[in-house]
């Protein structure tokens, strides 16, 4: 509807869902083929240090909440784009090692 949030709403729990399903993926990734299959080597030494749990937990209730912030700055379009980023580079991968 013109005028409303709904769109960006939407692209937020796009954008969550993507986050989600790709915490999921990394989290089996992980434990399936160790943490040198992780690219991201932050997540990587915190996955060390704490857990892949507690450090996906993190990482990705971040990214939504970082998402959440776009969201009401209206920055949607920037939002849109990290979620097709997130697919292609993130959860493409995983998924494909994984199948």
């Amino acid at each position: 509807m013109p005028g409303s949030a709904t769109r960006g709403i939407a692209a937020v729990a796009l954008f969550a869902a993507v986050q989600l399903a790709d915490g999921i993926l990394t989290a089996q990734g992980v434990a399936r083929f160790g943490l040198d299959f992780e690219s991201n080597p932050l997540i990587a030494s915190l996955i060390a240090a704490i857990g892949a749990g507690m450090t996906l937990s993190i990482a990705k209730t971040f990214a939504v909440a970082m998402a959440m912030r776009l969201h009401g700055a209206g920055c949607h379009l920037t939002l849109a784009l990290l979620t097709v980023f997130y697919v292609f580079v993130a959860m493409l991968p995983w998924a494909s090692m994984l199948v």
